[in-house]
């Protein structure tokens, strides 16, 4: 599994958002109040994306030395039980 690098936290989740919402087949995102929201393919109406997610869609993200791992809603995820050997990012 890659980990993407990045300059600060909201580039991570803008970035983990993103690219979740392209696999899903989900368009526009965009956050408002602080909730991501987007559009679900052939639809119509945007539906807030921490209702469609599942708990395993956490990924990876490195923001300088630090490793966390984040939903594409933009919370924090705790660590996966399968979790990467990290020693090798040493």
């Amino acid at each position: 599994m890659t980990i993407s690098h990045y300059n600060d936290l909201g580039g991570a989740i803008r970035g983990v958002c993103h690219a979740w919402c392209e696999e899903q087949g989900y368009s526009n995102p965009f956050c408002r109040n602080g909730e991501w929201w987007a559009y679900p393919p052939n639809g119509v109406m945007p539906i807030q994306i921490k209702t469609v997610m599942g708990k395993s869609c956490q990924r990876p993200v490195r923001i300088g030395r630090l490793i966390l791992f984040l939903y594409p809603d933009g919370s924090l995820a705790p660590e996966p039980e399968l979790a990467l050997d990290l020693t090798i990012l040493k």
